[in-house]
């Protein structure tokens, strides 16, 4: 990657100390698409742990003057998370700088960073779907390879047939699967697998814990999206969806997020929003600071001008198993 200033010629025009306010207005316009599939909170902390109690059994009978039966919740998994920084920086000329000034190139270049801070975000959310069906990938910045691990509490991959119960019990599966294959491609046939599958969902002592799927998460454009738009407007209809017949309404509808990152055509997931956007279960974007733009820093040597933003977070998880179903839509893939 070139650290070569801009000059004169390369820009028309920059910025004065009002980009700071810009930068701010900027910021408060973006709406993320991480933010509508991963859980989002802040903290002040370095390191942050996930941890949780599960699995109490139902409630017993209780006969006249006996001891009421005792129970103790199975302690859940652990998950820690660390903050990191991602920082960018922008340098431009001294004159640049002097003559280059005008109001429109303050709203560029906060534009500008601020796409840059989201775009690690974006891209590393959408990969953590992408590479769901494995325990770590490697990660192509700008400027450097990163490897991040990708697995939960369990440390089991978000997508797997074997998630391990907290007391020891029949693993759990969260692969769409219709009891004979596992991740069907999207259709009617494989939504009506993905509620199978998060039917069977249970919690850490093993009770029933079915998952309520209202969301898919899609590739933009992709074969899914289109199958999706098919399914819900036939649903719209009354109709059951690839079929004149009219008993759609017993299928429920779902929301659909197009994801301008994912890569695979024919991946697709759902997930139970009442529990995946939550601190407890789903993907966790924990942020301890937001999108900033530095003070402009003054190159003396060479008057040049560095702008500069960061942002510093961490993405993971602990529990999906719970709450998030994946297909990699061809009928192989476990």
């Amino acid at each position: 990657m070139t650290n070569t200033p801009f000059v004169l010629g390369s820009a028309v025009d920059l910025t004065n100390k009002a980009i700071q306010n810009i930068f701010k207005k900027e910021a408060d316009k973006l709406d993320p698409q991480f933010k509508k599939f991963f859980n989002f909170r802040t903290t002040t902390d370095l390191y942050e742990k996930d941890s949780s109690l599960t699995g109490l059994y139902e409630a017993e009978f209780t006969s006249e003057n006996a001891e009421i039966m005792e129970d103790a919740p199975v302690q859940g998994y652990d998950q820690s998370y660390t903050q990191q920084s991602v920082d960018i920086i922008v340098p431009f000329s001294y004159m640049v700088w002097k003559f280059g000034i005008k109001k429109r190139a303050l709203t560029n270049i906060s534009t500008q960073i601020l796409n840059a801070l989201n775009r690690k975000k974006e891209r590393l959310a959408a990969e953590r779907l992408t590479n769901c069906f494995s325990t770590s990938w490697t990660h192509s910045g700008s400027g450097k390879q990163t490897s991040i691990a990708n697995v939960g509490g369990d440390a089991v991959e978000p997508a797997s047939t074997a998630h391990t119960r907290e007391d020891g019990g029949t693993n759990m599966n969260n692969v769409v699967y219709d009891g004979t294959t596992y991740s069907l491609p999207f259709d009617y046939a494989g939504y009506k697998a993905a509620i199978r599958t998060a039917s069977l969902m249970v919690d850490g002592r093993g009770n029933p814990m079915p998952a309520n799927l209202d969301t898919l998460v899609c590739k933009k454009g992709s074969s899914v999206a289109f199958k999706a738009k098919e399914i819900l407007g036939a649903i719209k209809n009354g109709k059951i969806p690839e079929s004149f017949d009219n008993d759609g309404t017993g299928v429920p509808a779902f929301k659909v997020i197009e994801l301008d990152y994912l890569t695979n055509d024919a991946y697709w997931f759902m997930f139970d929003s009442t529990r995946a956007l939550t601190d407890e279960y789903g993907f966790q974007h924990i942020e301890s600071e937001s999108n900033n733009l530095d003070p402009v820093n003054v190159v003396y040597k060479t008057r040049e001008m560095q702008f500069a933003g960061h942002t510093i977070f961490q993405q993971g998880f602990n529990d999906v198993a719970r709450c998030w179903v994946f297909s990699a839509g061809d009928s192989a893939t476990t």
